[in-house]
């Protein structure tokens, strides 16, 4: 779950341009060497990133757990494996798990408009004669607005360290009946099955639904399916006060827990590094029919990502098949990723609602002095330095005649663009983001990226062209939108 949203653009310029893949071999083995993981792990929060994380590092079958800082700035108290956090969005992976189980034992079909598995009166849940349907809701592309009420726009005025508490104040007298009352009166934001999203409300809906298909509640479907099979302790139960983090802002302010029934679908369960590298760990083997059907891809194309239910799947720099979540709450944030192919995945939990882009940015960190770097993607970066960005196609072709599994996808060459922007590079930043733009022509975030760009670097006609293809794309490009008015105002 996100209470406050960030722009996409934010996302990747937080994220390192690169990452690795697997354990070398033999570390557990090399128990006087030092740990880098733990390292990294220290340094999270010695940096300032949060006041606590948890890691668990899995591997053929195994876990490492690796732990740094206090889960409460008060106690003091030192953070362990057995933590609990908030999980914020990976919440979402479990309902869709569930809803897996539901598709495989013929309950449901993904095909489903969502209004066969609720009552009369839903008549808002389509646009231009297109239905929201259930494969819709697993894929992020429902249309539906993020929150339901909508918090940003009734506490716009508020200050915004007062706006948690609020949001807070508001979900405890908030109940299930409240949002399927108010869900009749939510507006879709564009046609369904159009464009990926963040919305709590469509996951909200989609624990409504599993409840009414198999017609007992949320947190027991949890149990049953879940959490007694992997062994994991009750994602939506009460925590004993030693084991569950205080959740902070990024200034180190404690902000209200975020547990309401109400949310707990889309970003409310509450679970600890032990209880997710069990998770995870069943993930890699995929050996139960529905965690099989819940990595499908189900939207999107391989080389520019896809999403399954609800996880987020895409390919390293050396083709090496993923899949990943994050989650933010009002004073927590996690991650987690996976690699079947190499047995392979990662969780990180932290106390800071600003931690979910650096705490990816860890996970990438360690996979990258476990594993080291793709050497295509290693080859590329050295070539175009030396030729300082002035041929990008012309050198990105070059090195992939000699590693011929260099994958370089949208969201990987867009981070890359925005990491020389920061520096700032602004002609190298413009020579990779034309690159993006034209191998992905059709991806309105390209786009929108190569305007940036072209504003900063002066082009202002090319600006204009770049912001009104992102918008033909995406008219939901709110930013693009207000980018493009202040350059066709400029004289």
């Amino acid at each position: 779950m996100q209470p406050t949203r960030l722009n996409r653009r934010q996302i990747l310029a937080a994220m390192p341009a690169t990452a690795g893949i697997a354990l070398l071999p033999g570390l557990a083995r090399a128990a006087t060497a030092p740990d880098p993981v733990q390292a990294l792990v220290d340094d999270f929060v010695r940096s300032g990133k949060a006041p606590s994380v948890s890691v668990a590092v899995i591997r053929d079958g195994r876990t490492r757990f690796h732990n740094a800082g206090v889960m409460s700035l008060s106690t003091k108290a030192p953070a362990s494996e057995h933590t609990v956090y908030e999980i914020g969005s990976i919440s979402k992976t479990f309902t869709s798990l569930i809803l897996a189980h539901a598709i495989n034992e013929g309950r449901a079909t993904l095909a489903d408009d969502v209004r066969k598995h609720l009552p009369p009166g839903y008549d808002n849940l389509v646009r231009d004669g297109r239905a929201v349907t259930l494969r819709d809701m697993v894929t992020t592309t429902s249309a539906l607005p993020d929150n339901v009420p909508d918090w940003m726009a009734r506490f716009a005025k508020l200050p915004p360290a007062e706006l948690p508490f609020a949001v807070a104040e508001l979900l405890q007298g908030y109940d299930q009946p409240s949002f399927l009352a108010d869900l009749k009166t939510a507006q879709l934001v564009d046609v369904p099955g159009h464009l990926p999203r963040h919305s709590n409300t469509a996951s909200q809906l989609q624990g409504v639904v599993v409840e009414r298909l198999y017609g007992v509640p949320y947190d027991a479907l949890l149990a049953r399916f879940i959490e007694k099979p992997l062994g994991m302790r009750a994602g939506g139960a009460a925590v004993p006060p030693a084991l569950l983090a205080t959740g902070y802002s990024t200034e180190g302010t404690p902000r209200p827990a975020l547990d309401m029934p109400v949310i707990r679908a889309a970003g409310g369960l509450r679970y600890s590094a032990t209880d997710l590298a069990r998770y995870v760990s069943a993930q890699i083997a995929a050996s139960d029919p529905a965690i099989a059907l819940a990595q499908q891809p189900l939207f999107g194309a391989p080389d520019a990502g896809q999403i399954g239910f609800h996880w987020v799947i895409g390919k390293t720099a050396d083709s090496q098949r993923y899949l990943r979540h994050s989650g933010g709450t009002l004073g927590c944030s996690s991650y987690c990723d996976f690699y079947p192919a190499q047995r392979y995945g990662v969780v990180v939990l932290a106390n800071s609602s600003g931690a979910q882009n650096t705490g990816q940015g860890l996970a990438n960190a360690i996979h990258a002095a476990l594993f080291g770097p793709p050497k295509g993607l290693t080859a590329l970066e050295a070539a175009l330095e030396q030729s300082n960005y002035a041929d990008v196609p012309g050198t990105i072709a070059a090195i992939r005649a000699r590693f011929p599994e260099l994958h370089l996808n949208e969201e990987h060459v867009n981070m890359w663009g925005y990491r020389l922007l920061r520096e700032p590079r602004p002609q190298a930043a413009r020579g990779i983001f034309a690159w993006n733009a034209a191998a992905h022509p059709d991806s309105w975030n390209a786009h929108d990226s190569l305007a940036e760009v072209l504003a900063e670097t002066g082009d202002r006609a090319g600006a204009i062209a770049e912001y009104r293809r992102s918008l033909e794309l995406n008219p939901g490009n709110d930013n693009g939108r207000t980018m493009l008015e202040k350059l066709e105002k400029q004289p």
